[in-house]
């Protein structure tokens, strides 16, 4: 029985699997049709295909062509419409050459200019392509009457501009020509109409000498006594109203201020922008590092205050302005003269414009040093001025040699010189007043003045590296402490380096002795406020780049120094930790004793814990990155502690108000940390 069944099975599948190959062999039978039908699709697409390709073909070429002959076209319509503006040029521009130049302003005379230019390369095009052309002819004319209205203009305006420059005309020449940011100065007053007229006359010769025709005239003699007065006048204005930009005169000068004409507000302006620009680069700095201003704190501290920074600036500020107005005034007579007189006497005229005018500047450049010297001993960003104006000076001599060439410059190199023996000795006068500084730091810790001028000082000192660094190289200490340093390309650099070494070394030891006045915790904070603000104010500003030339682990030593402070202001919660420290395990039931235990550890950290807090939210900490990390340190160091012994006895019964003792759960702990330094701050 079993047999057949199996037989039966086996005749069953036999069955099924030769329907499965009859199936397959109609499927193949389908896929063969359907194939042959594709690829005779498939043949007549390609064959239609190259009879396409075979129809475009030509298309494309001839296409190609007819691009090929636009382009020309488009090119040789450029170059008509190019060679017509030159047919053109002489009846578009004949009203404007016969009506003549106007000299009333440079933008108006470099109108008739571009005319000019005009005219001149149309001749070009017709002395090159067509010399015979009968419209050259007609330009010639033109541009030769063009040329002789420009002269007659020019030697006019000359004539009618004899007379001295104003003061104010002559400081807004320097204010314009140094500083963009005072470019709405505008020339006003007696001094307006002739500063346009000069630069119109210097528009008009450089095209002139251009031109190959350079005006001639004989007023070489008429121009070098109204410099002579221009100087002069500008030296007694300036003098004049140089304390009327102070902050400290302002109400003073209200009385007087009904017979002051708008030029000297104008002046005063540029003055107060001018002389106040590093005190507002350091409060910049400050507020941006910090986010403390250093007015708010000026009657904490008013040795560092703006109006005493400024007071440095403006002293600096007039002086190097008396030696720009002696280089602007020689390169504008120079300027204006090139065209106009031979060069061999233009030294004459220049050095005998100047000569009367380097007593007073040697007097002012002396009143700015004596201010400088104060500034340092007071330990002022301020001092850096001296160094301002040493680099203005130096900065203006090459201009004021190639003016006075071949005339000998040796009074102004002798103001130079003397400058600079003044800037190096306040060098050693800033780290003396660093030394000698009594002012007490912020109740709230944060950065102290000090430190901020400092900074200050040392960036202002560095915007002027070539200057500082060529003058300590004639000095022997730093000689022979560079000397000592090898592998150091930048010389300059080096030197200030050098420099900043001995100012931090010093200014670190001040701020740890200022740090005695405060409270263990408060200390730390003030010293690594300090730290952290002196490192980030050196990597912001390149300083740090700069020190490590000659203190290469100074970077390490700084951060070293703020870990340090941050254990130490770490320690400040061992007295608070001690509260909710056991000597030993408490018994699982508590008995009276250990329930007192229990009320005092409570009490005591709830005592202590406020007081801790009253004080440490009064604490400041200005760097948020700082400020969240100590947050984050303080949770570390208290919360597992407090949390362990909250979990282990807040719920135990030693008190029947148990309230009254458990005041804080680990959460109101830790929000009550991340409210640190915030309201300082």
């Amino acid at each position: 029985m079993y047999a057949v069944e199996k037989k039966f099975e086996i005749e069953m599948k036999l069955k099924k699997e030769m329907t499965n190959i009859q199936e397959l062999k109609a499927a193949a039978n389908r896929s063969s049709s359907l194939a042959g039908d594709v690829c005779n699709v498939l043949g007549a697409c390609e064959q239609r295909l190259q009879q396409l390709e075979t129809a475009v073909l030509p298309l494309y070429g001839d296409t190609a062509r007819l691009q090929h002959i636009h382009q020309n076209m488009e090119r040789t319509v450029k170059a008509l419409d190019h060679v017509i503006n030159y047919y053109m040029v002489s009846r578009e521009l004949a009203d404007l050459i016969q009506a003549g130049p106007h000299t009333s302003s440079t933008e108006s005379l470099n109108i008739y200019l571009e005319a000019l230019d005009k005219l001149s390369e149309a001749q070009n095009y017709f002395n090159k392509n067509n010399p015979q052309s009968v419209e050259l002819e007609n330009i010639n004319q033109l541009y030769n009457t063009g040329v002789s209205k420009l002269e007659n203009a020019f030697e006019e305006l000359l004539s009618r501009n004899t007379r001295p420059l104003s003061p104010t005309t002559l400081m807004d020449m320097i204010a314009l020509e140094e500083d963009s940011s005072v470019d709405s100065v505008s020339v006003s007053g007696s001094g307006s109409t002739s500063g346009t007229a000069l630069e119109t006359m210097r528009a008009a010769a450089a095209w002139l000498s251009a031109a190959g025709r350079p005006p001639a005239g004989p007023l070489l003699a008429i121009r070098a006594p109204a410099a002579k007065s221009s100087f002069n006048a500008f030296k007694d204005y300036l003098r004049s109203r140089s304390m009327a930009a102070s902050p400290l005169m302002k109400s003073k000068n209200q009385l007087h201020r009904s017979d002051s004409t708008k030029k000297t507000s104008k002046l005063q302006k540029v003055l107060e922008k001018r002389a106040n620009k590093l005190m507002l680069k350091a409060s910049q700095t400050l507020e941006q590092s910090t986010g403390l201003a250093l007015g708010p704190r000026r009657s904490l501290n008013e040795t560092y205050g703006e109006e005493s920074c400024a007071a440095e600036e403006r002293e600096a500020e007039v002086a190097g302005s008396l030696a720009a107005a002696v280089c602007r005034l020689a390169r504008h007579e120079q300027r204006a003269a090139l065209g106009l007189v031979p060069l061999a006497r233009l030294p004459a005229l220049l050095a005998a414009t100047l000569r009367d005018c380097f007593a007073a500047l040697q007097a002012d450049v002396d009143r700015a040093c004596t201010r400088v010297h104060r500034a340092a001993a007071r330990c002022s960003s301020g001092a850096a001025a001296g160094w301002a104006l040493l680099a203005r000076l130096t900065r203006l001599q090459p201009d004021l040699q190639r003016a006075l060439h071949p005339a000998s410059p040796a009074p102004y190199l002798a103001i130079v010189h003397a400058c600079q023996q003044h800037c190096v000795r306040t060098l050693e006068e800033w780290i003396d007043g660093v030394k000698s500084d009594t002012a007490a730091g912020a109740v709230d810790g944060t950065v102290h003045q000090l430190a901020a001028a400092a900074l200050a000082y040392c960036h202002a000192l560095a915007a002027h590296m070539h200057t500082v660094g060529q003058a300590l190289s004639t000095e022997p200490s730093y000689v022979r402490a560079a000397s000592q340093i090898t592998g150091v390309q930048d010389r300059n650099a080096l030197m200030l380096a050098i420099y900043m070494r001995k100012v931090l070394a010093q200014l670190n030891l001040a701020l740890r002795t200022k740090s005695e006045q405060y409270p263990d915790a408060l200390k730390a904070i003030f010293l690594l406020n300090n730290t952290l603000y002196l490192l980030q104010g050196l990597q912001r500003s390149g300083l740090l780049d700069v020190l490590m030339l000659a203190e290469p682990e100074c970077e390490t030593s700084y951060r070293d120094m703020i870990q340090d402070y941050k254990n130490a202001y770490l320690q400040s919660w061992n007295k608070l930790l001690s509260h909710i420290t056991l000597d030993e395990p408490l018994p699982s039931k508590l008995r009276d004793k250990d329930r007192q235990i229990l009320k005092d550890k409570f009490a005591s950290f709830n005592r202590e814990w406020e007081e801790m807090t009253r004080a440490q939210r009064g604490y400041s900490v200005p760097d948020a990155e700082l400020r969240e990390a100590l947050k984050r340190d303080n949770k570390q160091a208290l919360l597992p502690a407090y949390t362990a012994f909250h979990d282990a006895h807040a719920a135990l019964p030693f008190s029947k108000h148990p309230d009254k003792y458990v005041k804080y759960t680990p959460v109101q702990i830790a929000t009550q940390l991340d409210g640190y330094f915030d309201e300082a701050a």
